[in-house]
């Protein structure tokens, strides 16, 4: 999977997007709504050719009748799924059987805000993990902060840090993504 590639279209598609809300703390919020739902939906792009692969994001509600819900636990969750006969009436369950992607993304500037986040990715079982954040005026501090977390975590661990939703205004932009993944090295270039 190229990852990059699907976090540089997620990111495209919503910078692209109209600016919705009337003051600017709702046009930030509504553009990393935008973000999350274009990467979750980049990533079912990926295994569409898949049908026991999910992802689960707060605003796509296509998994809901069979799940009971839009989100699982994180911001994107990719999981691969399965079937059971109910206990009565031999009616078809969903139920995951894998998780492969969880994704958190986290835009507040601060390390706080963003370790509370990357947190829920430690305590995740799934194959691979995804952190997103925002490129800040120190990127190695930042970055050093979720080390000793991401070192905690199993499974291939990732940190995609990006201009913060404040500075995403309009079509042709095109903001820089910085990805690295984890290595015995610490952070490295991906």
């Amino acid at each position: 999977m190229d990852i990059r590639n699907i976090i540089e279209t997620a990111l495209r598609t919503t910078v692209a997007q109209p600016d919705e809300g009337s003051t600017t703390g709702q046009k930030h919020r509504n553009r990393s709504k935008n973000w999350v739902e274009a990467l979750g939906a980049g990533l079912r792009e990926h295994y569409n050719n898949q049908p026991n692969v999910r992802v689960f994001t707060k605003h796509y509600g296509e998994n809901r009748l069979e799940f009971g819900m839009n989100e699982i636990l994180y911001d994107v969750m990719v999981c691969e799924t399965a079937y059971t006969k109910s206990a009565t009436g031999g009616k078809q369950l969903a139920y995951v059987t894998k998780a492969l992607w969880q994704v958190e993304s986290e835009f507040a500037k601060n390390s706080r805000g963003a370790l509370y986040d990357f947190n829920k990715l430690v305590v995740g079982t799934a194959d691979s993990k995804l952190f997103v954040g925002p490129i800040t005026h120190d990127v190695k501090a930042f970055r050093d902060c979720l080390l000793p977390a991401a070192n905690c975590c199993s499974g291939e661990v990732y940190l995609a840090l990006l201009p913060h939703p404040e500075s995403w205004c309009g079509e042709g932009q095109k903001p820089k993504v910085t990805l690295s993944r984890l290595t015995n090295r610490g952070w490295t270039e991906a």
